[in-house]
């Protein structure tokens, strides 16, 4: 698990995650998966097409309108079968400071 973050409401956050292999290289999974849970419990998941990928990494932006702590998890699936999954999560808050 990574370290939260703080974030703005209403903002656009950048949730990303880097697939490696078991020996730590980057691939392009075939097949993926970000789900988030917002304050109140509500999931919302995408999944394929709706992920960026680019330099190494799989991105989402992501527009909270609720503040609160966030969490998300990342599931990723190699053309061998393998799988990773990773969580983490994120304060949203009213203001900067």
């Amino acid at each position: 698990m990574t370290a939260p973050h703080r974030y703005v409401l209403r903002g656009n956050e950048e949730i990303f995650f880097t697939p490696k292999d078991q020996d730590g290289i980057f691939f392009v999974p075939s097949e993926m998966r970000l789900s988030i849970e917002d304050p109140q419990g509500v999931i919302f998941t995408v999944s394929g097409a709706g992920l960026t990928t680019a330099s190494g990494y799989l991105s989402y932006l992501y527009k909270p309108v609720l503040k609160g702590w966030h969490q998300y998890e990342v599931w990723v699936k190699d053309g061998n079968g393998r799988e990773k999954v990773e969580t983490a999560g994120f304060e949203v808050y009213d203001k900067v400071f």
